[in-house]
């Protein structure tokens, strides 16, 4: 007897995870890419749930994806959830790290 089958790939799925270090709860969820509308949804997700959706600042650590570092995805941000200029706030770990010799 001979089986055939196809195989796809799919590639891999992109994990983007918000974590309020206050309650210690985390917001996760799966897109198929990354990128800027990816990176947005689970913000707009934090963003739109209580207590978020009305405190005073959020603050966001973000690595130095493409899709959001910069006054562009800062800005980006501020547009999306305009609820004073301080509501919303990004910090980006370092890009790189040097190593001191020694």
């Amino acid at each position: 007897m001979r089986v055939n089958h196809e195989y796809e790939r799919g590639g891999a799925l992109a994990y983007l995870a918000a974590y309020d270090v206050h309650r210690s709860l985390v917001f996760g969820r799966c897109e198929p890419s990354t990128g800027i509308v990816p990176f947005m949804n689970p913000v707009e997700q934090v963003m739109t749930t209580e207590p978020y959706a009305s405190a005073g600042r959020v603050f966001w650590i973000v690595d130095n994806g493409s899709s959001h570092r910069g006054k562009k995805a800062i800005d980006r941000l501020t547009a999306a959830f305009p609820t004073g200029s301080e509501h919303s706030k990004t910090a980006t770990t370092p890009q790189h790290s040097r190593s001191s010799g020694g």
